[in-house]
């Protein structure tokens, strides 16, 4: 297997393509029924919790609580879909494909973010009129876009705007859709963008580092599609997302 791959590109860049990275060396296995079936339990604990806190009566004396607790809400609907998905998709290998609308998926995505970022987070999301549809499921480009947006906010610790922009690119063979999430934090360094895409490797001191740029690497390849990053230390940082897109019909 021939290891990752940079090349410049312009201005102190780098370029990270990650077409003969593998998601981890050893492989390792993306989800265990046991995890599963734990993650579900606790979103239950976590929803049941939230009910009752949103049931206090001190709550709808602070309307300001309203929209965090919604967002809360939604996350954990959201987390009951993926661990649906990810039963269903260990209990058959065959699925149809699936199609997503990106305006709708960013749309969601915005909202989100909007009611759960401090205020010196911006978002902006520019998308081409006529937009295919991505050959991929809905809930993965979701959770794809949301890992990336969630490292954009992260690499700007004194706030920045976050720019989503999404068009069609044609390509041989077909068309793909490219989303390009880019902001203008810290940026990295050439070791960092060599490694960003190991399984567990993360500059985060604590948390959850190192699973969500993996993840989006999987999830792009399994439909097909890439990831690749453009970044330069003190730069930003652009990450581009290809996903076939579904061809128009011809009559």
């Amino acid at each position: 297997m021939s290891g990752p791959k940079t090349r410049s590109g312009g201005a102190g860049k780098y370029l990270f393509e990650t077409a003969d990275v593998s998601l981890s060396d050893p492989p390792v296995e993306q989800s265990k029924a046991s995890v599963v079936h734990d993650l579900g339990n606790l979103i239950q604990v976590a929803s049941s919790a939230l009910n009752r806190v949103a049931r206090d009566p001190s709550v709808s004396t602070a309307p300001t609580l309203e929209p965090v607790i919604a967002s809360a809400r939604t996350a954990l609907q959201r987390a009951g879909a993926l661990v649906r998905e990810t039963v269903g998709r260990a209990a058959s290998s065959h699925r149809t494909p699936e199609y997503a609308s990106v305006s709708a998926c960013l749309a969601e995505v915005e909202n989100l973010v909007q009611s759960t970022s401090e205020t010196n987070i911006r978002l902006e999301v520019r998308v081409e009129r006529d937009l295919p549809a991505a050959i991929c499921d809905p809930l993965g480009l979701q959770n794809a876009i949301l890992n990336l947006v969630f490292n954009a906010r992260d690499a700007m610790p004194d706030g920045g705007l976050i720019s989503i922009s999404v068009a069609p690119v044609f390509q041989y063979p077909g068309t793909v859709i490219e989303l390009r999430i880019e902001d203008s934090g810290i940026g990295m360094t050439r070791e960092t963008v060599l490694r960003a895409f190991d399984l567990f490797f993360t500059t985060k001191g604590t948390g959850l580092g190192g699973v969500g740029l993996p993840m989006v690497k999987h999830f792009a390849e399994r439909h097909g599609g890439r990831v690749d990053i453009e970044s330069a230390f003190g730069s930003g940082t652009t990450v581009i997302l290809r996903l076939p897109a579904m061809e128009a019909r011809q009559d």
